[in-house]
Protein backbone atom coordinates (compact mmCIF):
# COMPACT_ATOMS: atom_id res chain seq x y z
CA UNK A 1 0.00 0.00 0.00
CA UNK A 2 1.24 3.50 -0.69
CA UNK A 3 2.32 5.68 1.94
CA UNK A 4 1.07 10.20 1.44
CA UNK A 5 4.64 11.68 0.92
CA UNK A 6 4.63 14.78 2.89
CA UNK A 7 7.24 17.32 2.78
CA UNK A 8 9.93 18.99 5.24
CA UNK A 9 10.41 22.85 5.65
CA UNK A 10 12.63 23.25 3.14
CA UNK A 11 14.35 26.80 2.12
CA UNK A 12 12.48 28.48 -0.95
CA UNK A 13 14.06 27.62 -4.16
CA UNK A 14 13.72 29.72 -7.07
CA UNK A 15 13.30 28.49 -10.54
CA UNK A 16 16.31 29.90 -12.61
CA UNK A 17 15.19 28.10 -15.51
CA UNK A 18 11.25 29.29 -15.75
CA UNK A 19 10.84 30.67 -19.29
CA UNK A 20 14.74 31.43 -19.50
CA UNK A 21 13.95 34.87 -18.37
CA UNK A 22 12.91 34.54 -14.76
CA UNK A 23 8.48 34.77 -15.90
CA UNK A 24 6.96 33.83 -12.90
CA UNK A 25 3.28 33.74 -12.44
CA UNK A 26 1.65 35.52 -10.30
CA UNK A 27 -1.87 35.60 -8.40
CA UNK A 28 -3.47 37.30 -5.40
CA UNK A 29 -5.52 34.20 -4.31
CA UNK A 30 -4.84 32.64 -0.84
CA UNK A 31 -2.38 29.78 -0.80
CA UNK A 32 -0.22 28.29 1.77
CA UNK A 33 2.91 29.32 1.27
CA UNK A 34 4.30 28.95 4.74
CA UNK A 35 7.84 28.47 5.11
CA UNK A 36 9.75 26.84 7.89
CA UNK A 37 13.64 27.27 8.94
CA UNK A 38 16.28 25.49 7.09
CA UNK A 39 16.01 21.56 8.23
CA UNK A 40 18.63 20.44 10.59
CA UNK A 41 21.22 17.51 9.76
CA UNK A 42 19.23 14.88 11.08
CA UNK A 43 16.17 15.46 8.12
CA UNK A 44 18.46 15.32 5.66
CA UNK A 45 19.49 12.03 5.91
CA UNK A 46 16.16 11.22 4.49
CA UNK A 47 15.25 11.91 0.51
CA UNK A 48 12.03 14.20 0.62
CA UNK A 49 10.22 15.37 -2.33
CA UNK A 50 8.05 18.68 -3.76
CA UNK A 51 5.63 18.43 -6.30
CA UNK A 52 5.57 22.19 -8.70
CA UNK A 53 4.22 23.87 -11.67
CA UNK A 54 7.00 24.87 -14.02
CA UNK A 55 5.69 28.46 -13.56
CA UNK A 56 5.85 28.82 -10.40
CA UNK A 57 8.74 28.46 -7.69
CA UNK A 58 5.84 28.07 -4.97
CA UNK A 59 2.95 25.20 -3.72
CA UNK A 60 0.67 26.55 -5.97
CA UNK A 61 -0.14 27.88 -9.61
CA UNK A 62 -2.98 29.25 -11.14
CA UNK A 63 -4.27 28.44 -14.89
CA UNK A 64 -7.22 30.02 -16.58
CA UNK A 65 -10.51 29.05 -18.41
CA UNK A 66 -13.49 29.90 -20.29
CA UNK A 67 -16.70 28.71 -19.87
CA UNK A 68 -17.74 26.20 -22.83
CA UNK A 69 -15.23 23.79 -24.10
CA UNK A 70 -11.82 25.41 -23.66
CA UNK A 71 -8.51 23.22 -21.78
CA UNK A 72 -5.21 24.84 -20.71
CA UNK A 73 -2.13 22.69 -19.66
CA UNK A 74 0.56 23.30 -17.13
CA UNK A 75 3.73 21.54 -16.92
CA UNK A 76 4.36 20.22 -13.40
CA UNK A 77 7.58 18.08 -11.88
CA UNK A 78 8.70 16.24 -8.47
CA UNK A 79 12.07 18.09 -6.91
CA UNK A 80 13.68 16.04 -4.48
CA UNK A 81 16.08 17.54 -1.84
CA UNK A 82 18.93 15.26 -2.52
CA UNK A 83 19.65 12.99 -5.50
CA UNK A 84 17.97 9.98 -5.59
CA UNK A 85 20.18 6.87 -4.67
CA UNK A 86 17.99 5.07 -6.75
CA UNK A 87 15.22 5.07 -9.05
CA UNK A 88 12.39 6.42 -7.73
CA UNK A 89 8.42 5.67 -9.02
CA UNK A 90 6.32 8.47 -7.93
CA UNK A 91 2.22 8.48 -8.24
CA UNK A 92 0.47 12.15 -8.90
CA UNK A 93 -3.56 12.53 -8.68
CA UNK A 94 -5.71 15.05 -7.90
CA UNK A 95 -7.44 14.83 -4.16
CA UNK A 96 -11.15 16.01 -3.85
CA UNK A 97 -11.10 15.57 -0.13
CA UNK A 98 -8.34 18.25 0.57
CA UNK A 99 -10.39 21.18 -0.90
CA UNK A 100 -12.96 20.68 1.71
CA UNK A 101 -9.68 20.83 4.35
CA UNK A 102 -8.02 23.82 2.64
CA UNK A 103 -11.43 26.19 3.26
CA UNK A 104 -11.76 25.31 6.28
CA UNK A 105 -8.07 26.19 7.14
CA UNK A 106 -7.62 29.40 5.04
CA UNK A 107 -11.52 30.59 5.06
CA UNK A 108 -11.62 30.40 1.01
CA UNK A 109 -14.97 29.80 -0.82
CA UNK A 110 -13.09 27.49 -3.71
CA UNK A 111 -15.30 24.68 -5.99
CA UNK A 112 -13.99 21.23 -6.21
CA UNK A 113 -13.33 20.69 -9.96
CA UNK A 114 -14.59 17.18 -11.07
CA UNK A 115 -12.04 14.83 -11.41
CA UNK A 116 -13.48 14.02 -15.17
CA UNK A 117 -12.19 17.47 -16.08
CA UNK A 118 -8.84 16.94 -14.85
CA UNK A 119 -6.36 14.73 -17.01
CA UNK A 120 -3.11 13.74 -16.01
CA UNK A 121 -0.33 12.45 -18.95
CA UNK A 122 1.32 9.43 -18.73
CA UNK A 123 -1.43 8.44 -16.04
CA UNK A 124 0.00 10.27 -13.02
CA UNK A 125 3.49 8.03 -13.39
CA UNK A 126 6.66 9.86 -12.45
CA UNK A 127 10.21 8.20 -12.24
CA UNK A 128 13.21 10.21 -10.69
CA UNK A 129 16.48 8.38 -12.19
CA UNK A 130 19.44 7.37 -9.70
CA UNK A 131 21.56 10.70 -9.05
CA UNK A 132 18.98 12.83 -10.52
CA UNK A 133 17.29 15.19 -8.30
CA UNK A 134 14.57 16.97 -10.67
CA UNK A 135 12.14 14.49 -12.64
CA UNK A 136 10.87 14.84 -16.57
CA UNK A 137 7.86 17.58 -16.31
CA UNK A 138 4.23 15.88 -17.13
CA UNK A 139 1.38 17.83 -18.68
CA UNK A 140 -1.72 18.35 -16.51
CA UNK A 141 -4.26 19.37 -18.44
CA UNK A 142 -7.72 21.23 -17.00
CA UNK A 143 -10.77 21.32 -19.29
CA UNK A 144 -14.11 23.63 -19.01
CA UNK A 145 -16.52 20.91 -20.04
CA UNK A 146 -19.78 21.39 -18.07
CA UNK A 147 -17.97 24.06 -15.57
CA UNK A 148 -19.83 27.29 -14.75
CA UNK A 149 -17.75 30.57 -14.03
CA UNK A 150 -16.01 30.57 -10.54
CA UNK A 151 -12.62 30.13 -9.05
CA UNK A 152 -11.75 26.26 -8.28
CA UNK A 153 -9.14 24.28 -6.51
CA UNK A 154 -7.52 21.21 -7.63
CA UNK A 155 -5.26 20.01 -4.95
CA UNK A 156 -2.56 17.25 -6.91
CA UNK A 157 -0.95 15.17 -4.24
CA UNK A 158 1.94 12.51 -4.57
CA UNK A 159 2.46 9.31 -3.32
CA UNK A 160 5.14 6.32 -3.57
CA UNK A 161 6.59 3.17 -1.86
CA UNK A 162 9.90 4.07 -2.65
CA UNK A 163 10.55 7.82 -0.45
CA UNK A 164 9.99 8.13 3.29
CA UNK A 165 7.35 9.94 4.44
CA UNK A 166 7.67 13.34 6.25
CA UNK A 167 5.51 15.69 9.00
CA UNK A 168 4.31 18.02 5.80
CA UNK A 169 2.03 17.84 3.03
CA UNK A 170 3.68 16.84 -0.83
CA UNK A 171 0.71 18.70 -1.97
CA UNK A 172 0.72 21.46 -5.41
CA UNK A 173 -2.30 23.20 -5.16
CA UNK A 174 -3.58 24.61 -8.66
CA UNK A 175 -6.03 27.25 -8.65
CA UNK A 176 -8.38 27.61 -11.90
CA UNK A 177 -10.40 30.03 -13.13
CA UNK A 178 -13.44 30.10 -15.07
CA UNK A 179 -15.03 33.06 -16.35
CA UNK A 180 -17.63 33.97 -18.76
CA UNK A 181 -16.33 35.78 -22.36
CA UNK A 182 -17.19 39.19 -22.43
CA UNK A 183 -18.71 39.70 -25.88
CA UNK A 184 -20.13 43.22 -25.88
CA UNK A 185 -22.68 45.32 -27.47
CA UNK A 186 -20.53 46.04 -30.75
CA UNK A 187 -19.07 44.03 -33.31
CA UNK A 188 -15.54 44.20 -34.19
CA UNK A 189 -15.08 46.24 -37.67
CA UNK A 190 -14.92 43.61 -40.38
CA UNK A 191 -14.00 46.00 -42.64
CA UNK A 192 -10.62 47.54 -41.33
CA UNK A 193 -7.88 46.14 -39.69
CA UNK A 194 -7.28 48.62 -37.04
CA UNK A 195 -4.17 48.39 -35.02
CA UNK A 196 -3.98 50.40 -31.64
CA UNK A 197 -1.13 50.29 -29.43
CA UNK A 198 -0.93 50.88 -25.65
CA UNK A 199 1.78 52.00 -23.43
CA UNK A 200 0.85 50.06 -20.61
CA UNK A 201 3.77 52.13 -18.31
CA UNK A 202 0.08 54.82 -18.34
CA UNK A 203 -2.72 52.59 -19.90
CA UNK A 204 -4.67 49.56 -19.07
CA UNK A 205 -5.15 47.77 -22.16
CA UNK A 206 -8.81 48.09 -21.51
CA UNK A 207 -8.62 51.38 -23.26
CA UNK A 208 -8.37 49.34 -26.72
CA UNK A 209 -11.98 48.25 -25.58
CA UNK A 210 -14.32 51.22 -25.41
CA UNK A 211 -13.84 52.76 -29.02
CA UNK A 212 -17.02 52.71 -30.95
CA UNK A 213 -17.90 54.29 -34.49
CA UNK A 214 -21.15 54.99 -35.31
CA UNK A 215 -21.99 55.48 -38.99
CA UNK A 216 -25.18 58.10 -39.45
CA UNK A 217 -27.14 58.64 -42.31
CA UNK A 218 -27.69 62.17 -42.59
CA UNK A 219 -30.45 61.76 -45.21
CA UNK A 220 -32.78 59.57 -43.17
CA UNK A 221 -33.56 60.43 -39.84
CA UNK A 222 -35.90 56.82 -39.67
CA UNK A 223 -32.79 55.05 -39.84
CA UNK A 224 -30.08 56.91 -38.39
CA UNK A 225 -27.54 54.93 -37.49
CA UNK A 226 -26.39 52.47 -40.35
CA UNK A 227 -24.56 50.76 -38.16
CA UNK A 228 -22.45 50.83 -34.75
CA UNK A 229 -18.61 49.12 -34.74
CA UNK A 230 -15.49 48.53 -32.21
CA UNK A 231 -12.44 49.29 -33.28
CA UNK A 232 -8.98 47.70 -32.56
CA UNK A 233 -8.65 44.19 -34.35
CA UNK A 234 -4.64 43.70 -32.98
CA UNK A 235 -3.48 45.63 -30.04
CA UNK A 236 -0.12 45.55 -29.46
CA UNK A 237 1.49 46.35 -25.84
CA UNK A 238 4.46 48.01 -24.42
CA UNK A 239 6.84 48.71 -23.22
CA UNK A 240 8.88 45.43 -24.20
CA UNK A 241 12.46 45.58 -25.25
CA UNK A 242 15.24 43.24 -26.48
CA UNK A 243 17.86 43.69 -24.00
CA UNK A 244 21.37 42.49 -22.96
CA UNK A 245 23.36 40.71 -20.03
CA UNK A 246 26.29 41.37 -20.16
CA UNK A 247 27.69 38.69 -18.15
CA UNK A 248 26.11 36.38 -19.86
CA UNK A 249 26.21 37.63 -23.30
CA UNK A 250 22.76 36.51 -24.01
CA UNK A 251 20.10 39.10 -25.69
CA UNK A 252 17.07 39.11 -23.18
CA UNK A 253 13.25 39.52 -23.24
CA UNK A 254 12.97 42.77 -20.98
CA UNK A 255 9.18 43.32 -19.43
CA UNK A 256 8.87 45.98 -17.37
CA UNK A 257 7.19 46.53 -14.42
CA UNK A 258 3.89 47.64 -15.53
CA UNK A 259 3.38 45.24 -19.08
CA UNK A 260 4.35 42.64 -16.44
CA UNK A 261 1.99 43.51 -14.21
CA UNK A 262 -0.62 43.36 -16.84
CA UNK A 263 0.64 40.41 -17.93
CA UNK A 264 0.20 38.57 -14.65
CA UNK A 265 -3.56 39.82 -14.38
CA UNK A 266 -4.50 38.96 -18.07
CA UNK A 267 -8.09 37.79 -17.22
CA UNK A 268 -8.14 41.72 -15.69
CA UNK A 269 -6.58 43.23 -18.77
CA UNK A 270 -6.03 40.90 -21.74
CA UNK A 271 -9.24 38.50 -22.01
CA UNK A 272 -11.60 40.89 -22.52
CA UNK A 273 -9.91 42.35 -25.41
CA UNK A 274 -9.78 38.39 -26.76
CA UNK A 275 -12.90 37.25 -25.98
CA UNK A 276 -14.15 40.19 -28.44
CA UNK A 277 -12.08 38.89 -31.25
CA UNK A 278 -9.06 41.22 -30.66
CA UNK A 279 -5.81 39.77 -31.35
CA UNK A 280 -3.31 40.98 -27.97
CA UNK A 281 0.80 41.19 -29.15
CA UNK A 282 3.67 42.17 -27.50
CA UNK A 283 5.21 44.98 -29.27
CA UNK A 284 9.39 45.25 -28.64
CA UNK A 285 11.76 47.86 -29.18
CA UNK A 286 15.30 48.50 -28.36
CA UNK A 287 16.62 49.13 -25.06
CA UNK A 288 19.35 51.50 -25.97
CA UNK A 289 21.93 48.97 -25.20
CA UNK A 290 23.69 48.88 -28.61
CA UNK A 291 22.15 45.68 -29.17
CA UNK A 292 18.83 45.12 -30.97
CA UNK A 293 17.61 43.20 -33.78
CA UNK A 294 20.08 44.14 -36.09
CA UNK A 295 23.59 42.52 -34.61
CA UNK A 296 22.19 39.40 -32.61
CA UNK A 297 24.28 36.31 -33.18
CA UNK A 298 23.13 33.12 -34.41
CA UNK A 299 23.23 31.67 -30.78
CA UNK A 300 21.38 35.20 -29.68
CA UNK A 301 18.50 34.83 -32.17
CA UNK A 302 17.79 31.03 -31.21
CA UNK A 303 17.77 32.09 -27.38
CA UNK A 304 15.88 35.00 -28.16
CA UNK A 305 12.92 33.06 -29.68
CA UNK A 306 12.60 30.97 -27.46
CA UNK A 307 12.10 33.63 -24.73
CA UNK A 308 9.62 35.26 -26.69
CA UNK A 309 7.56 31.78 -27.52
CA UNK A 310 7.52 31.00 -23.78
CA UNK A 311 6.15 33.91 -22.95
CA UNK A 312 3.09 34.12 -25.38
CA UNK A 313 2.31 30.61 -24.45
CA UNK A 314 2.76 31.19 -20.51
CA UNK A 315 0.41 34.14 -20.68
CA UNK A 316 -1.54 33.23 -23.58
CA UNK A 317 -1.40 36.06 -25.92
CA UNK A 318 -1.66 35.93 -29.99
CA UNK A 319 1.93 37.32 -31.29
CA UNK A 320 4.39 39.83 -31.42
CA UNK A 321 5.44 43.16 -33.21
CA UNK A 322 8.80 43.85 -33.94
CA UNK A 323 9.43 47.91 -34.01
CA UNK A 324 13.39 48.54 -33.94
CA UNK A 325 13.83 51.97 -32.96
CA UNK A 326 16.37 52.45 -30.25
CA UNK A 327 18.55 50.17 -29.84
CA UNK A 328 21.20 52.38 -29.86
CA UNK A 329 23.30 50.94 -32.63
CA UNK A 330 27.13 52.62 -32.69
CA UNK A 331 26.50 54.34 -29.32
CA UNK A 332 27.58 51.41 -27.09
CA UNK A 333 30.83 51.09 -26.66
CA UNK A 334 31.92 47.38 -27.76
CA UNK A 335 28.67 46.75 -29.13
CA UNK A 336 28.99 44.56 -32.46
CA UNK A 337 27.89 47.49 -35.41
CA UNK A 338 24.59 46.92 -37.36
CA UNK A 339 24.59 44.21 -40.48
CA UNK A 340 22.01 42.93 -42.67
CA UNK A 341 21.27 39.44 -42.19
CA UNK A 342 20.89 39.47 -38.03
CA UNK A 343 16.91 41.11 -38.33
CA UNK A 344 15.99 38.63 -41.45
CA UNK A 345 16.89 35.71 -39.60
CA UNK A 346 15.12 37.10 -36.44
CA UNK A 347 12.07 37.00 -38.16
CA UNK A 348 12.31 33.98 -40.35
CA UNK A 349 13.20 32.06 -36.82
CA UNK A 350 10.27 33.31 -34.95
CA UNK A 351 7.54 32.12 -37.51
CA UNK A 352 9.38 28.91 -37.64
CA UNK A 353 8.71 28.32 -33.95
CA UNK A 354 5.71 30.17 -33.94
CA UNK A 355 3.47 29.30 -36.79
CA UNK A 356 0.30 30.35 -35.32
CA UNK A 357 0.95 33.25 -33.80
CA UNK A 358 0.90 36.70 -35.18
CA UNK A 359 3.90 38.20 -36.20
CA UNK A 360 4.25 42.10 -37.43
CA UNK A 361 6.75 44.58 -38.35
CA UNK A 362 7.18 48.44 -38.07
CA UNK A 363 8.82 49.83 -41.30
CA UNK A 364 10.79 52.25 -39.64
CA UNK A 365 14.32 53.17 -40.57
CA UNK A 366 17.75 51.87 -41.40
CA UNK A 367 16.65 48.46 -39.83
CA UNK A 368 13.83 47.56 -42.22
CA UNK A 369 15.10 49.98 -45.58
CA UNK A 370 17.21 47.07 -47.26
CA UNK A 371 13.99 44.45 -46.64
CA UNK A 372 13.64 44.42 -50.49
CA UNK A 373 16.71 42.90 -51.47
CA UNK A 374 17.33 39.36 -50.91
CA UNK A 375 20.82 39.74 -52.21
CA UNK A 376 21.87 41.37 -48.30
CA UNK A 377 19.17 39.69 -46.34
CA UNK A 378 21.21 36.21 -47.06
CA UNK A 379 18.35 35.07 -49.46
CA UNK A 380 15.59 35.60 -47.14
CA UNK A 381 12.11 36.87 -48.55
CA UNK A 382 11.23 38.90 -45.33
CA UNK A 383 7.55 39.34 -46.45
CA UNK A 384 7.22 35.51 -46.43
CA UNK A 385 7.11 35.23 -43.06
CA UNK A 386 4.70 38.18 -41.58
CA UNK A 387 1.21 38.41 -41.62
CA UNK A 388 1.70 42.59 -41.79
CA UNK A 389 3.53 44.79 -41.61
CA UNK A 390 3.15 48.97 -41.43
CA UNK A 391 4.90 52.43 -41.21
CA UNK A 392 6.67 52.70 -38.16
CA UNK A 393 6.74 56.67 -38.85
CA UNK A 394 4.18 57.66 -35.96
CA UNK A 395 5.83 60.97 -34.49
CA UNK A 396 3.89 63.71 -33.40
CA UNK A 397 6.42 66.54 -34.78
CA UNK A 398 5.60 65.30 -38.27
CA UNK A 399 2.18 65.32 -39.89
CA UNK A 400 0.62 61.74 -40.86
CA UNK A 401 4.00 60.40 -43.23
CA UNK A 402 2.07 58.47 -46.02
CA UNK A 403 4.93 55.55 -47.57
CA UNK A 404 4.57 54.82 -51.06
CA UNK A 405 6.64 51.66 -51.16
CA UNK A 406 4.97 50.81 -54.92
CA UNK A 407 4.91 53.82 -55.96
CA UNK A 408 1.74 54.27 -56.84
CA UNK A 409 1.29 58.26 -55.88
CA UNK A 410 1.37 60.72 -58.62
CA UNK A 411 2.42 64.00 -57.11
CA UNK A 412 1.99 66.21 -60.32
CA UNK A 413 -1.96 64.79 -59.57
CA UNK A 414 -2.31 66.83 -56.31
CA UNK A 415 -0.78 69.72 -58.27
CA UNK A 416 -3.05 69.84 -61.14
CA UNK A 417 -6.01 69.79 -58.85
CA UNK A 418 -4.66 72.68 -57.05
CA UNK A 419 -3.98 70.98 -53.69
CA UNK A 420 -1.74 69.77 -51.68
CA UNK A 421 0.25 65.83 -52.73
CA UNK A 422 0.45 63.28 -49.82
CA UNK A 423 3.67 63.61 -47.32
CA UNK A 424 5.77 61.78 -48.55
CA UNK A 425 9.49 62.20 -46.19
CA UNK A 426 9.85 58.40 -46.22
CA UNK A 427 11.03 56.43 -49.13
CA UNK A 428 10.61 53.27 -48.73
CA UNK A 429 10.75 50.27 -51.07
CA UNK A 430 8.67 46.99 -50.97
CA UNK A 431 9.86 44.22 -48.52
CA UNK A 432 10.09 40.83 -50.49
CA UNK A 433 7.36 39.00 -50.78
CA UNK A 434 5.67 40.93 -48.87
CA UNK A 435 1.82 41.74 -50.71
CA UNK A 436 0.85 44.89 -50.88
CA UNK A 437 -2.53 44.51 -49.06
CA UNK A 438 -0.68 44.23 -46.01
CA UNK A 439 1.23 46.78 -45.76
CA UNK A 440 -0.34 49.70 -43.74
CA UNK A 441 0.83 52.73 -45.17
CA UNK A 442 0.81 55.38 -42.77
CA UNK A 443 0.05 55.23 -38.76
CA UNK A 444 -1.62 58.09 -37.05
CA UNK A 445 0.02 59.36 -34.14
CA UNK A 446 -2.23 61.54 -31.20
CA UNK A 447 -1.33 65.08 -31.60
CA UNK A 448 -1.29 67.56 -28.97
CA UNK A 449 -4.13 70.53 -29.97
CA UNK A 450 -3.08 72.85 -32.51
CA UNK A 451 -0.48 69.84 -34.33
CA UNK A 452 -2.57 68.34 -36.27
CA UNK A 453 -1.36 70.27 -39.40
CA UNK A 454 -2.11 68.97 -43.17
CA UNK A 455 -1.83 65.59 -42.24
CA UNK A 456 -5.32 64.48 -42.19
CA UNK A 457 -5.96 66.30 -45.66
CA UNK A 458 -3.06 64.61 -47.39
CA UNK A 459 -4.72 61.15 -46.29
CA UNK A 460 -7.94 62.44 -47.92
CA UNK A 461 -6.61 63.44 -50.95
CA UNK A 462 -4.30 60.04 -50.75
CA UNK A 463 -7.69 58.23 -50.57
CA UNK A 464 -9.70 60.40 -53.30
CA UNK A 465 -7.10 60.00 -55.58
CA UNK A 466 -7.19 56.18 -55.75
CA UNK A 467 -3.61 55.55 -54.10
CA UNK A 468 -5.11 53.69 -50.94
CA UNK A 469 -4.57 49.87 -51.71
CA UNK A 470 -5.82 48.17 -48.71
CA UNK A 471 -8.33 49.04 -45.20
CA UNK A 472 -4.79 49.12 -42.86
CA UNK A 473 -5.30 51.57 -39.75
CA UNK A 474 -2.53 51.99 -37.38
CA UNK A 475 -2.82 54.46 -34.86
CA UNK A 476 -0.16 55.15 -32.10
CA UNK A 477 -0.57 54.89 -28.17
CA UNK A 478 -4.12 55.67 -28.05
CA UNK A 479 -5.10 58.47 -24.80
CA UNK A 480 -8.09 59.09 -23.14
CA UNK A 481 -9.13 62.03 -21.85
CA UNK A 482 -6.11 64.05 -21.46
CA UNK A 483 -5.82 67.89 -19.82
CA UNK A 484 -3.86 70.84 -21.27
CA UNK A 485 -2.93 70.90 -24.76
CA UNK A 486 -4.17 66.99 -25.39
CA UNK A 487 -7.91 67.84 -24.11
CA UNK A 488 -10.23 66.23 -26.05
CA UNK A 489 -7.95 64.85 -28.77
CA UNK A 490 -8.42 61.27 -27.75
CA UNK A 491 -12.07 61.71 -29.88
CA UNK A 492 -10.77 64.49 -32.46
CA UNK A 493 -7.71 62.30 -33.89
CA UNK A 494 -9.69 59.75 -34.15
CA UNK A 495 -12.91 61.10 -35.65
CA UNK A 496 -10.57 63.00 -38.17
CA UNK A 497 -8.57 59.52 -39.40
CA UNK A 498 -12.26 58.32 -40.47
CA UNK A 499 -13.32 60.89 -41.77
CA UNK A 500 -10.76 61.10 -44.39
CA UNK A 501 -10.32 57.57 -44.50
CA UNK A 502 -13.68 55.91 -44.67
CA UNK A 503 -15.11 55.61 -48.75
CA UNK A 504 -17.90 57.86 -48.13
CA UNK A 505 -16.97 60.26 -45.48
CA UNK A 506 -17.13 63.33 -47.33
CA UNK A 507 -19.97 63.19 -49.80
CA UNK A 508 -22.24 64.82 -47.16
CA UNK A 509 -24.78 62.13 -46.74
CA UNK A 510 -23.00 60.42 -43.45
CA UNK A 511 -21.28 61.24 -40.57
CA UNK A 512 -18.57 58.93 -38.26
CA UNK A 513 -19.30 59.28 -34.82
CA UNK A 514 -16.32 58.72 -32.28
CA UNK A 515 -17.79 57.48 -28.74
CA UNK A 516 -17.16 55.01 -25.80
CA UNK A 517 -18.96 51.76 -25.10
CA UNK A 518 -18.44 51.83 -21.43
CA UNK A 519 -16.51 53.83 -18.94
CA UNK A 520 -14.02 52.24 -16.76
CA UNK A 521 -16.29 50.55 -13.92
CA UNK A 522 -17.82 48.85 -16.95
CA UNK A 523 -21.42 50.62 -16.93
CA UNK A 524 -23.07 50.83 -20.79
CA UNK A 525 -23.99 53.83 -21.68
CA UNK A 526 -26.27 55.34 -24.97
CA UNK A 527 -23.02 56.23 -27.14
CA UNK A 528 -24.36 59.78 -27.94
CA UNK A 529 -23.91 60.84 -24.26
CA UNK A 530 -20.81 59.85 -23.31
CA UNK A 531 -17.11 60.16 -23.77
CA UNK A 532 -13.81 59.45 -22.17
CA UNK A 533 -12.99 61.91 -19.07
CA UNK A 534 -9.58 62.77 -18.09
CA UNK A 535 -7.76 59.89 -16.13
CA UNK A 536 -10.10 57.18 -17.82
CA UNK A 537 -8.56 53.92 -18.14
CA UNK A 538 -5.13 55.40 -16.50
CA UNK A 539 -3.21 52.11 -14.94
CA UNK A 540 -4.77 52.05 -11.29
CA UNK A 541 -1.81 49.37 -10.18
Amino acid sequence: MKTQIKMKNIPKILLATVLAAGLVACDADPVDTTRGELPDKEPLENTYVMVRSQFSPVERSVVYLMEGTGTTSDPMYCRLNRPAEKNLNIQIAPDESQVEIYNAKYGTDFLTMPAANIQIADNGQITIAAGERISEKIKVTFKADGLEAGKYLVPIMVSSDDVAMSDDGGILYYVVKVRKPEIGDYELDPVNTTVFYVNTSEYSPLLADVWVVAKEDLMNYEVPNVWERTYGNIVNLRVVQIGYDEATERATLVLNSDIRYVLEHADLHIRPLQDKGRKVCLSIEGGNTGLGFCNLTDAQISDFVAQVKACLETYDLDGVNLFDRNAGYGKVEGMPAMNTTSYPKLIKALREAMPDKLLTLSDYEEPTEYFWDTEVTGGIKVGEYLDYAWSGYMSEDEDIQILDPWGMIDQSMGEMMGMMFPVNNHPRKPIAGLEQSKYGAFAVPFYAKGKEGNGFTNLWLWHLCGWRSNNILVFGDLISGLQGNYEGQWNSIFSLTIMMYEPDAMDGQYLYGIYISHNPNGNVFNPNTVGLYYGDYAKDW
